[in-house]
């Protein structure tokens, strides 16, 4: 075990920079992108404990709004969303950078989002007039409720273009999401407990706990987010010279011909009904349990329910199909939400179980709608030549918002149907009441029912997905084509033209393929050959153990005298293996001191020739890529002469195209 933990570290370090065989991303991309995903998840995260919602501790138990005043406050905000979205979805798909068009939105959307959360928490009286308390709350929730989605799509839309390759981008979201999630699921316990720690039972209750660590939490969210957007890139197969420029009404005509992001968003639409499920945990720490600090804690074992689905999303989605996937999983929601229904009033622990398998059946979810919408877009651009990933990603949260709406609407009347209401006089409403179990549980069983019947609409859509692998694989080489066609300036030329180009170019590439797969067998056979060596080696070293215990006998040695013989011999087999292996990590720690040397000279100078021709914006993550590109040639000329390539202190023919 301890050889194949070394074995995979190795191998780590060796495509860290670079990619593995076949692959277009090195493992630092994918490392990068997860850490990145990692802060802009922790957004949606920050988000739920600021929610317009009865549920939501702050603006209901702290600030005192009732649920009727939030259910205004709810619509309001997201009619505003609603509005916005046209020209945000123009905005995003009209973005045309130096560095892609979602990368610069971990920047644009990023710093609003931190001072929406100061705001919400700092700038609000707690003990302050009603009016005062809505106006305000409204004005830093809409900040937030614009910037936290365009993060959100910007993490969606980077694990959309992060690779050419589907199956590529499919692990990438696999493992993405694994290491993503950790982040979300941290500050959910993190900010309860510490609230614990510091302010008592009562810590979700007090502002405190928000004022202090929520700001804290995002800026470092933020920080986490930039790591994305200085060390991914945006690779979509377009020509060189492709600039995309999308009107709103262009982009629902070509958005209305897209069949996969309809039936996505189609069954998105109830995820505003499925997700009451989550939120009923607040209520049941603080007014079934009497401590709400303790919600830290039980919402960490019930959100570790995703990481199962998430590891075994790219397995499923590979051997399964994304159609059967994603119908298995949504009626999983179904089958879980009935066994809460059934047993949650027979303890909090039964209403925890539940809620770990529900979180279960919902970890492969975003993953399976994610590659559908890939897809989808990619067939969309072999058919249209147009790619609107962030016109779709938005029109699709408008979509959910009204779905979210009216869901609000059903749930304040589920509220004030059993007594939540305002106080005539005050203003404000008295959730203590819900330590009643009789008007606490009618409450929870009518939200389940819902979730069951929502659970069932939203897998529905999932029977009418055709695409499939071989469908992508066709889809990927007509645009492979025109992507050559194009950047050899051959779109206009006979049909005859273009055949002799493309030929020429497949052939180019089955010539490469052939001689990858030549050098990728003759590491094969390499391995082979050392672990049948190491295997002869051993074998020679059990017949020495033998030979010196045989021989140790007929000398008349004691059994003492025998086992300290055979200690000291595997102690030097140990250390001969120990050495071998520290020599091996020696020599991959001074390849990598020497390709960062080579970065960041390689860097410089990019800098400077850009910088000299007038360049001045994303300089320094520009250079990276251009670096990147740079290993890539060095691999191919490495693949084509047989030599190891990149790692020595030439430098090369250094890409300095800005």
């Amino acid at each position: 075990m301890k050889e194949k933990l070394q074995n995979a570290l190795l191998a780590v370090r060796r495509y860290w920079q670079r990619p593995p065989k076949g692959q277009e991303v090195a493992y630092k991309e994918i490392a990068a992108f997860s850490v990145g995903s990692m802060g802009l998840k922790n957004f949606g995260s920050l988000l739920s404990y600021i929610q317009m919602s009865a549920t939501c501790l702050l603006t209901a138990s702290v600030y005192g709004l009732s649920p009727r005043d939030l259910m205004w406050l709810f619509i309001v905000t997201n009619v505003v969303g609603v509005i916005k979205t046209p020209f945000v979805s123009m905005l995003v798909d009209n973005t045309n950078t130096a560095i892609g068009k979602f990368r610069p939105y971990i920047l644009w959307a990023g710093i609003p989002a931190v001072i929406a959360i100061i705001g919400l928490t700092w700038l609000v009286p707690v003990d302050g007039d009603m009016t005062v308390k809505i106006v305000l709350i409204g004005i830093f929730f809409n900040l937030l409720s614009i910037a936290q989605p365009l993060l959100a799509n910007t993490q969606t839309g980077i694990s959309q273009v992060i690779s050419s390759s589907s199956s590529e981008r499919t692990k990438i979201m696999g493992f993405s999401e694994f290491l993503g999630n950790l982040g979300p699921s941290v500050i959910q316990f993190l900010l309860p407990t510490l609230g614990l720690i510091f302010f008592g039972e009562s810590a979700m209750e007090n502002i405190w706990t928000y004022r202090i660590f929520m700001p804290i939490l995002a800026v470092i969210s933020f920080f986490m987010g930039f790591i994305a957007l200085y060390y991914t890139q945006e690779r979509v197969v377009l020509p060189k010279s492709h600039v995309n420029k999308i009107k709103f009404l262009d982009g629902m005509k070509i958005l209305a011909k897209n069949k996969e992001f309809w039936l996505v968003t189609l069954s998105r639409f109830f995820d505003g009904f499925k997700g009451v499920l989550t939120t009923l945990l607040p209520w049941v720490c603080a007014y079934q349990l009497g401590n709400s600090g303790i919600q830290g804690v039980v919402q960490t074992i019930t959100s570790i329910g995703f990481t199962p689905g998430i590891v075994l999303a790219p397995l499923l989605i590979a051997k399964l199909g994304t159609r059967k996937s994603g119908l298995i999983f949504h009626f999983a929601n179904c089958l879980t939400a009935a066994i809460m229904y059934f047993t949650f009033k027979q303890g909090f622990v039964f209403f925890v179980i539940s809620l770990f398998l529900y979180n279960f059946a919902n970890g492969p979810q975003y993953i399976i709608q994610t590659t559908i919408m890939s897809d989808g877009f990619d067939a969309q651009q072999d058919k249209m030549g147009t790619r609107i990933e962030g016109f779709a990603q938005n029109f699709q949260t408008m979509i959910s918002t009204i779905g979210t709406i009216v869901s609000t609407v059903v749930f304040t009347f589920v509220y004030e149907s059993n007594g939540l209401v305002a106080d005539e006089v005050t203003g404000e409403t008295d959730y203590t009441i819900l330590t009643d179990a009789a008007i606490r549980e009618p409450i929870i069983s009518t939200l389940i029912l819902i979730v069951i019947g929502a659970s069932f609409l939203s897998a529905l859509p999932y029977i009418f997905v055709t695409l499939d692998r071989k469908q992508m694989a066709v889809i990927r080489a007509s645009l492979e084509r025109k992507k050559v066609l194009a950047d050899l300036n051959l779109t206009e030329a006979s049909a005859e033209e273009q055949e002799q180009a493309y030929a020429q170019y497949l052939a180019n590439k089955a010539a490469e393929e052939e001689k990858a797969a030549a050098k990728a067998q003759a590491e094969k056979d390499a391995l082979k050959l050392k672990q049948q060596q190491e295997a002869e080696r051993q074998a020679a070293f059990n017949a020495l153990l033998e030979e010196t215990a045989a021989k140790g006998a007929e000398e008349g040695k004691t059994d003492k005298e025998i086992k300290r013989e055979i200690k000291r011999l595997k102690t030097e087999r140990k250390e001969e293996k120990r050495a071998a292996t520290k020599a091996a990590f020696a020599k991959l720690r001074a390849d990598q001191k020497a390709l960062t040397a080579r970065r960041k000279q390689f860097c410089a100078e990019w800098i400077a020739a850009a910088k000299a021709e007038g360049k001045k914006k994303w300089l320094h993550v520009l250079a990276r890529e251009a670096f990147s590109r740079q290993l890539a040639a060095e691999a191919d000329v490495a693949d084509s002469d047989g030599t190891t390539g990149g790692d020595t202190e030439n430098t090369g023919n250094q890409d300095k195209s800005a």
